[in-house]
């Protein structure tokens, strides 16, 4: 009987660990999708201030919806309208700018040319959520802007 264990060992043990130690790779930024409540003034916003490029956009009436795919670069935003969302104002009693909802919180874009991305969304009008910050760690400049329906996305100086 111990000869059977020893053998089921020697024969299992190598498959134990190569489980244990078997990674996946890396995943790679596909696209974030957003719920706005305009698709046209999202889209337009998009376009004008952070320079992305229409793909193609949908109406689909019967469902109640529209959406849209854009790209800059390797990164593709989906912006989806529907006529049954609700906005964070209306659903929440006594909601303020210091509420915080479960999910989606910001999404960030690494960025060359820190000051000319900074002069060009200040020219544009962008809404800026705070002032440009320096991380202690990385010794890099970030800030926050907000879309049309206040998404926040984080500016991370490359």
């Amino acid at each position: 009987m111990k000869k059977f264990y020893i053998i089921l060992l020697s024969v299992c043990l190598p498959f134990i660990g190569y489980s244990q130690t078997n990674k996946l790779p890396n995943p790679e930024a596909y696209f974030s999708a957003m719920i706005v409540a305009n698709i046209d003034i999202s889209i337009d916003w998009y376009s004008n201030n952070l320079g992305f490029e229409v793909l193609n956009k949908k109406e689909f009436e019967s469902a109640g919806f529209k959406q849209a795919n854009l790209k800059r670069g390797n990164i593709l935003i989906e912006l989806i309208e529907l006529k049954t969302a609700i906005s964070p104002e209306k659903a929440i009693p006594n909601y303020t700018a210091k509420t915080r909802i479960q999910g989606l919180f910001k999404f960030g874009l690494l960025i060359s040319d820190f000051d000319n991305w900074i002069q060009e969304l200040t020219k544009l009008k962008v809404n800026f959520h705070g002032r440009v910050v320096k991380s202690e760690e990385t010794q890099k400049r970030m800030v926050i802007i907000k879309d049309p329906d206040g998404n926040r996305i984080q500016l991370f100086e490359k």
